[in-house]
């Protein structure tokens, strides 16, 4: 669960059925701002989200894009010296 930027279970949904975890379960809070595109899920499933809101009390609202991680990879907010899982995947094979 390295390269998960926000741990959470992609079948919970808040009121508006919105998928919904913590900021305390983020790697880096800093990163966790509406509009980022993140790496979410566990060791189950794991998907790209666009964070929606981060409430004040520290509950985070994102919605799941459609696609494969494959599809949806150059999406996610990374910094140049954080290779995203689809980076690492193509460095493995090669």
């Amino acid at each position: 669960m390295d390269d998960i930027d926000l741990i959470a279970d992609l079948n919970a949904q808040d009121d508006d059925g919105m998928g919904w975890s913590l900021l305390r379960d983020a790697r880096d809070a800093a990163r966790v701002l509406p509009g980022a595109m993140l790496l979410a899920g566990n060791d189950a499933a794991r998907a790209v989200v666009r964070i929606v809101a981060v409430d004040d009390d520290g509950q985070v609202h994102f919605v799941i894009l459609p696609g494969s991680i494959d599809e949806n990879g150059h999406l996610l907010d990374r910094s140049a010296d954080q290779p995203s899982a689809q980076e690492r995947a193509r460095a493995e094979g090669s």
